[in-house]
């Protein structure tokens, strides 16, 4: 049991992290100039975060089967303000495209950006390779 969770949280930061880039680039297409109005960059950026939160609860249920270590703490507490980072830039994201009814990708971009930061950060403080 051990074993298989162990290998979807690592396999898992790979879609977290293709997502991410996904989203990235969604954004980036949306925030051009005299693009028609979309909402994929949107959704895009909801499964980023979805399979980023996915990653959070495998990680909760590893940290039960496999126990603490000293060294988790710098990798919980990176990854957990990643996952604030991501759902606050995406709640500021929806709340400006409500206001001002036109996509807000430079939230999500900046979201997505700083994610990743924050990801790469903690997987390195557990020793791990990020790819």
């Amino acid at each position: 049991m051990l074993g298989f969770v162990l290998g979807l949280h690592s396999g898992v930061r790979y879609l977290v992290l293709l997502a991410a880039v996904a989203a990235l680039v969604a954004a980036i297409m949306a925030g051009r100039p005299g693009r028609p109005a979309s909402r994929t960059h949107e959704r895009t950026y909801t499964i980023f975060v979805g399979l980023l939160d996915l990653q959070v609860v495998i990680g909760i249920v590893l940290l039960l089967l496999r126990g603490f270590y000293p060294q988790l703490m710098g990798h919980i507490f990176t990854m957990l303000l990643a996952v604030a980072v991501a759902h606050g830039f995406g709640i500021a994201a929806r709340s400006r495209e409500r206001e001002r009814m036109q996509p807000a990708a430079g939230m999500r971009i900046a979201g997505a950006v700083l994610t990743v930061i924050l990801v790469i950060g903690g997987i390195m403080a557990i020793g791990r390779p990020i790819l």
